[in-house]
């Protein structure tokens, strides 16, 4: 049980719990979606070849069953299995814009801030819908969005209601934990935590961090990842520190947990409430950020540990 979460020996759930949560995330015959989808373009055409522009893209089209109508995908895309026998156009700030145009896609699909990819498609005549993902809301837009323009409605509703259900707050009693959730950090691995990247407020993590029955530590900020200097971490006072240790290196969790026991009058530290999440989920805002907040929910409703000297 070490394999999504690293905490002294503590972990949340393996891959293939994970697995089997995701499976059932997919097939949810669930209904009652509301969610608004944006504008997807004057084509009725169903597509049949289709280019992906973000790993999150990806796994969606996977979720809703349009795996085979997957024609290409960046470099990046990498979940499932099947995305890696895929055609690749590059990165994903960078894909190659040729190589998109000699697919014939019949769609493109893509993120909202990809505004001179948008340009060239448009120049050329190529359809394309853009999604955006980084609040839930849009997340689930997402989801009603590809799935209306690629004809996979009823499983987009059952993806957008599953989701939905799985993401109410399950408990709404007792005291909730002060969560600090460092999305990066200068000096990995170097046995010192001299300042983080913390989600803010307005990020997704902070929906997540609410729906697990905790509070965000951070106070509000213009910023959606602030950096916080050692002296604010301190301020903080946060009962639960996690690292996403996915978006920030490859080193193993307990070298990027250990950074923490250079602030031993933390609370989190204090009370062995400092974990690192290695799986790459955590930093795909996709169908399997559902699996993120279950670990989040385990990791919350853990007790603490004694107190160290």
């Amino acid at each position: 049980m070490h394999s999504s979460v690293d905490n002294h020996g503590r972990a949340a759930y393996p891959g293939a719990a994970g697995a089997l949560l995701y499976a059932l995330l997919c097939v949810a015959a669930m209904v009652g979606c509301t969610a608004k989808a944006p504008s997807t373009g004057a084509s009725s055409t169903t597509p049949q070849r289709i280019v992906s522009l973000a790993p999150s893209i990806t796994e969606t089209l996977f979720a809703l069953g349009l795996g085979s109508k997957i024609v290409a995908v960046t470099d990046y895309c990498k979940y499932p299995d099947s995305a890696l026998l895929l055609d690749k156009v590059g990165g994903y700030f960078n894909p190659n814009l040729e190589k998109i145009i000699s697919l014939r896609p019949d769609l493109v699909i893509l993120m909202r801030e990809h505004d001179k990819v948008k340009q060239f498609l448009a120049a050329h005549g190529v359809r394309f819908i853009d999604i955006e993902n980084q609040s839930f809301a849009g997340l689930c837009s997402s989801f009603v969005a590809i799935g209306r323009v690629c004809a996979r409605e009823v499983a987009a509703d059952s993806l957008v209601a599953a989701f939905r259900a799985a993401a109410q707050e399950r408990d709404t009693s007792g005291t909730r934990p002060r969560v600090l959730m460092c999305i990066g950090r200068d000096a990995i691995g170097s046995g010192a935590v001299s300042s983080v990247y913390a989600a803010g407020r307005g990020a997704f993590y902070d929906e997540l961090i609410r729906a697990a029955h905790g509070v965000n530590a951070m106070p509000d900020s213009a910023a959606t990842f602030p950096q916080i200097s050692r002296e604010g971490i301190l301020s903080l006072q946060p009962d639960i520190v996690i690292d996403v240790g996915s978006s920030m290196t490859s080193m193993p969790c307990e070298k990027v947990s250990a950074d923490w026991k250079s602030l031993p009058t933390l609370p989190a530290v204090k009370h062995g409430r400092v974990y690192c999440i290695s799986e790459d989920y955590a930093t795909i805002p996709g169908p399997r950020f559902i699996l993120l907040l279950a670990d989040l929910r385990r990791i919350v409703s853990e007790q603490p540990v004694s107190t160290t000297d």
